[in-house]
């Protein structure tokens, strides 16, 4: 690649355009030859490209964000990334839609058109943004109310706790709502923030959390801190009266070199988290698991039941208030974060 565009394409994260090509001095021939099936250049949007020997080394999320930078550098009107694309590039713990798109929002009437793959936002409201290396996106607070209102509760639910598990003050949620009071469907996201927890450490832990809350058991707490055997504190995903409810992903069995989050082979995770739970169980607490297909369809359907007849048994054996030991202790022991997960690179209107 000629340096000029060279310069160019780093600067936007990897895409450029036709017309940047051009003014770099490549010719129509150039391009068609470079843009071919198989050619050098690969086509993210109509006339925006990047290096294909780029593309091939991405995963799933930043191929995403590279279809949304192109589609940024195709916009005829000033537009920032926003709902699932700001969340792409912020971070943002999502459920996967149920159509993926990149999605932008422009200065204009309220209102909302998909075409080609992008879904094109209009909003009077000046919006909180934040920059995020060279691109522009909706700000924590407005990204994750933007995807309840858009995609419904229960995906709000897990962008709201993540967004908020990473740091951002529940006051910022409410002034978006606050603001947005007569955008359409801002009942799901209101709703949606009142639920949240910012103890949900996964998508998971939220989805376990719903699940719980939908048995009518009592107030579901989030991250309860136990004191084991030799004097270790393990802090619990959910707990309600005198049982826990633990939440298990595969990623904790898959390595970290295959994208998961485990550093001991399966078998040596799976030893461990059964004698975590004994001595949970130990402290005079029940226990229950809650896998990905228990929040879902059918299989919701059979864990409620599960989790009813667990807790059950865990309540005609410790009864259904918790100890004061445990509950003095766990006030004493609340699961700690950095403090600096979430520090914003630019709040102001635009």
């Amino acid at each position: 690649m000629r340096p000029a565009l060279a310069a160019a394409a780093a600067a936007q994260g990897g895409v450029f355009s036709r017309r940047q090509a051009l003014v770099a001095g490549y010719t129509d021939r150039e391009i068609k030859t470079l843009t071919r099936p198989g050619g050098i250049w690969a086509v993210v949007r109509h006339g925006v490209y990047c290096q294909r020997l780029d593309l091939d080394q991405l995963d799933t999320r930043e191929r995403w964000i590279i279809k949304d930078r192109a589609a940024v550098l195709s916009s005829e009107r000033p537009a920032t990334l926003s709902h699932d694309s700001a969340a792409r590039v912020l971070g943002i713990d999502t459920l996967d839609p149920p159509t993926q798109s990149t999605h932008l929002t422009i200065l204009g009437p309220t209102g909302s058109r998909t075409n080609g793959g992008v879904t094109r936002h209009r909003d009077l409201l000046p919006l909180c943004v934040e920059r995020a290396d060279d691109l522009l996106v909706t700000s924590h607070a407005r990204t994750a109310v933007d995807i309840a209102r858009w995609h419904g509760y229960r995906h709000g639910l897990v962008a709201i706790d993540s967004v908020r598990h990473m740091g951002v003050p529940l006051s910022d949620l409410d002034a978006e709502l606050s603001r947005m009071a007569r955008h359409p469907h801002v009942a799901r996201a209101r709703a949606a923030v009142s639920d949240s927890d910012p103890g949900a450490e996964s998508v998971l832990e939220t989805l376990g959390r719903e699940l719980v809350a939908s048995l009518g058991l009592g107030e579901v707490e989030t991250q309860f801190a136990v004191r084991i055997a030799g004097g270790r504190i393990v802090w619990c995903d959910l707990r309600v009266g005198c049982h826990i409810f633990e939440c298990h992903g595969k990623l904790k069995l898959i390595p970290v070199s295959a994208g998961g989050v485990a550093d001991e082979p399966p078998e040596e995770v799976l030893w461990k988290q059964q004698a975590r739970q004994t001595d949970i169980c130990a402290e005079g607490l029940g226990a229950s698991q809650i896998v990905w297909a228990d929040c879902f369809g059918a299989g919701r359907e059979r864990a409620q039941q599960r989790l009813r007849k667990e807790y059950a048994v865990t309540e005609a054996r410790f009864g259904s208030e918790l100890p004061a030991h445990l509950r003095r202790f766990a006030d004493a022991h609340p699961r700690r974060r950095p403090a600096d997960l979430w520090t914003p690179g630019l709040a102001s209107a635009a």
